[in-house]
């Protein structure tokens, strides 16, 4: 089952109960009809107007432009001695 059919099943699954709710609560057929079919029309243009969306919508493009790697700056690493600190017997 597609995408589609189930989105369709359960749109029919509300408008059934909502048929079934409007007609426990004693609205008349005819108004129940015109409900139903206002909503048809909506949702079938609703539709139509997605994919004439897509239609339009061009891809995008890649850039012109393309990424250079940039290098890295090559430092020499210089070994920093330590200093020396002399060892200096401290009076107790």
């Amino acid at each position: 089952m597609t995408n589609e059919e189930r989105k369709h099943k359960k749109a029919v699954k509300k408008i059934k109960t909502a048929v079934r709710n409007a007609v426990s609560k004693g609205v008349s057929k005819k108004v129940i009809e015109d409900t139903v079919g206002q909503a048809i029309i909506k949702a079938t243009e609703k539709v139509a107007t997605k994919k004439a969306a897509v239609k339009i919508t061009p891809a995008k493009e890649a850039p012109a432009k393309k990424a250079v790697a940039k290098k890295a700056s090559v430092k020499k690493a210089v070994a920093k001695e330590a200093p020396a600190e002399e060892a200096v017997a401290k009076p107790i």
